[in-house]
């Protein structure tokens, strides 16, 4: 199409907006959309409904200065620094801003919250801070009367069932940060779309898609990826260093519209469909509601209005938010930290982010994107922030980081901690009582324990507590005397002195204080005739407890022909087999003689400890997988993970219920 002379007239009046934006005052604005659902039923809560999202926001029209309607129905207000309206299915969403500081944010979302949660108790409604709605499937959650969505739901529903899920299902998190001129502001929105997928996979908070287990990380870029890519994903062009203002102008204005402000419609607006904002205004100059109703109707990773909007988070509750505007605000408010992601990113592509995405959706944390370990990105975005925070700042960061550094998301302990946990069986007053040893990543900072170790036990009719590190000989006759059966985990490496050995290369930091307990533990549990199950290092432990020693390293103890017995994530699938010895224990416990396993250790077992046997060998290399004492009642060791299995492979299950079974015939005996 050729341009008119409006065309071009509204392009500028574009370039003037952006070039409006210019600024120094290094704000931050914040948006955040509230799923709302019924207690106890957990069910959707629609617009018109008796106390539904109408009636909530008529009970806090007074804490605000104006109303807003679309014909009878009232749809919005706002106050100075702040404005309630609604989403397609009525998600209700604060924005707020601009702020100077992440405490002012805080205190504003505060105010929002104290007057809103005594209507939602009130009205017996709760939101659950997720990224998508856990109680029904998008097709179903009634649409909010407003002619906008009834159109974006005809153009967008068209296209694929997915734009029905994001109008309908999503809640998100987005930041608008300000420029100082053009340049700038691009910069900004490159570095913004490169990491937007490593942003994403940190802020990953949807673990319900449609009422199921989601199926892929990150389901609202999964549901973006889904569409027509015209007007979501990466802006075309803009990762290149040459994209200017009128670049992205031209972008907004050869979009299809979808739906423009008309006053002589009915309702105000008039739908278009696919017909472009050039072809609607080719006759006229567009006034600046109509220039800021286009820049509205695209959704890109990162959006240029007159400040650049920061797209992929999922919603969050509220410490991970303040956590993430925090990101937000040190990366883009440092010209060191631009410096470092502009040279570092310089090489990514459109087609790089789009792969990236792909990968981070499949593998989550185990991805490798634009030719580095995903984990070495999101470290990076956590280390450059940590270097540029205000005074006061870094408790807020935390919740974001140590995310980051344990590699897990929300959605991913959602049903972990919460669903899993309410689905258990009722404890019992006979559940045996399963001690285990907890990780100390410093023997003088503290302690760690993988829920996984504590849910499979609980799962499995047992009560776990964690114990505390000690080898005096007093207290390691109490404890075996308390507990009725033990489990010790995963960890570091066990100090070859132990064995008798010399450090070799590739052996890492070992925990002595834990390696002197277990020591005496396994020996005390052993002479008790207590249950004993080993995972990995615990394996290793007790091996060399009962006078075992270790291959230090399995790849240099194996000449370079060993498996890779260190996989990435996700650690719940299996990495190889393993085969177990028929008449063995562990065979019968894990109903197998032949087994995927997961595998996370770089040291195996050499010369076994005194009355242990090998129940379970790798085929391919040899190492040793599981081990046992067969004349003891439970005297376990297996290589692999099952705390990371249980849920899904029945043989970690079946392992876990099989110690507890041991744990309450000990008990009964004694």
């Amino acid at each position: 199409m050729e341009k008119t002379a409006f065309n071009v007239l509204n392009r500028k009046h574009l370039i003037e907006l952006f070039e409006g934006g210019d600024k120094r005052a290094q704000s931050l604005g914040f948006e955040l959309e509230h799923v709302l659902l019924h207690k106890g039923t957990h069910g959707p809560v629609s617009y018109d409904e008796p106390g539904g999202v109408r009636d909530i926001l008529e009970r806090l029209a007074p804490f605000y200065d104006e109303r807003h309607y679309e014909g009878e129905n009232l749809i919005g207000l706002t106050r100075e620094g702040a404005a309630v309206t609604i989403e397609p299915a009525a998600q209700l969403e604060l924005s707020a801003g601009p702020f100077q500081s992440v405490f002012e944010i805080e205190a504003a979302y505060l105010r929002f919250r104290d007057e809103l949660d005594p209507i939602l108790d009130e009205f017996g409604l709760e939101t659950p801070m997720m990224g998508y709605n856990p109680s029904a499937c998008a097709k179903d959650l009634k649409l909010v009367p407003k002619f906008r969505y009834d159109c974006m739901t005809k153009f967008l529903g068209a296209e694929a069932y997915e734009g029905i899920c994001m109008m309908r299902g999503t809640g998100s998190l987005q930041i608008s940060i300000d420029y100082r001129d053009e340049a700038d502001a691009l910069r900004k929105l490159r570095i913004a779309e490169a990491i937007s997928p490593i942003l994403a996979l940190i802020c990953d908070n949807a673990p319900i898609f449609e009422r199921e287990e989601r199926k892929t990380n990150m389901v609202r870029t999964a549901i973006w990826a889904a569409m027509n890519q015209d007007r979501v994903g990466t802006v075309p062009g803009s990762m290149a260093a040459d994209f200017t203002f009128e670049d992205y102008a031209d972008y907004i204005m050869t979009r299809g519209a979808i739906l423009v402000p008309d006053e002589q419609a009915e309702g105000g607006w008039r739908y278009v469909a696919n017909q472009t904002f050039d072809e609607v205004y080719a006759d006229r100059e567009m006034t600046r509601a109509e220039l800021e109703h286009a820049l509205s109707m695209v959704w890109p990773d990162a959006r240029l209005k007159n400040f650049v909007e920061i797209r992929p988070a999922d919603a969050m509750p509220l410490e991970y938010c303040l956590a993430y505007a925090v990101l937000i605000r040190s990366l883009f408010y440092s010209d060191r930290n631009l410096g470092v992601l502009e040279a570092m990113l310089s090489q990514v592509t459109e087609d790089d982010v789009r792969e990236a995405k792909a990968q981070l959706m499949e593998k989550g944390y185990g991805a490798t994107i634009y030719g580095r370990p995903v984990d070495f990105w999101a470290d990076l975005l956590v280390v450059l922030a940590y270097g540029s925070l205000e005074p006061g700042e870094w408790p807020y960061l935390e919740p974001l980081a140590s995310m980051v550094k344990y590699r897990f998301t929300l959605a991913e302990i959602w049903p972990r901690l919460m669903e899993k946990r309410n689905e258990m069986p009722a404890g019992s007053p006979a559940a045996p009582v399963i001690g285990v040893v907890p990780r100390y990543d410093f023997e003088w900072t503290g302690l760690a324990i993988s829920d996984g170790y504590l849910s499979g036990l609980l799962e499995t009719g047992a009560v776990p507590i964690v114990l505390p590190c000690t080898n005096d000989p007093e207290h390691i006759a109490r404890l075996v005397k308390a507990c009725d059966g033990f489990l010790i985990p995963g960890g570091q490496d066990i100090d070859p002195a132990r064995y008798g050995a010399r450090r070799k290369p590739h052996t890492h930091r070992s925990a002595t204080a834990r390696d002197a307990m277990e020591q005496a533990l396994v020996r005390a549990a052993v002479a008790a005739d207590k249950p004993i199950l080993g995972i990995c290092r615990g394996m290793q432990s007790m091996n060399v407890a009962l006078g075992g020693t270790l291959h230090q390293d399995i790849h240099a103890e194996h000449g370079g022909v060993a498996l890779q017995h260190v996989q990435g994530r996700p650690f719940d699938m299996p990495a190889h087999m393993v085969e177990l010895d028929e008449n063995s224990k562990l065979a019968q416990f894990v109903g197998a003689t032949r087994l995927g396993v997961n595998t996370i250790h770089h040291q195996s077992i050499a010369e076994l400890g005194e009355g242990l046997a090998v129940s379970a060998v790798s085929p391919d290399d040899g190492v040793i997988e599981g081990i046992e004492i067969p004349g003891a009642r439970f005297v376990i060791g297996v290589q692999w993970h099952p705390e990371h299995m249980w849920r899904i492979r029945p043989h970690s299950k079946r392992l876990f219920k099989a110690l507890v079974d041991a744990a309450i015939a000990a008990r009964d005996e004694s």
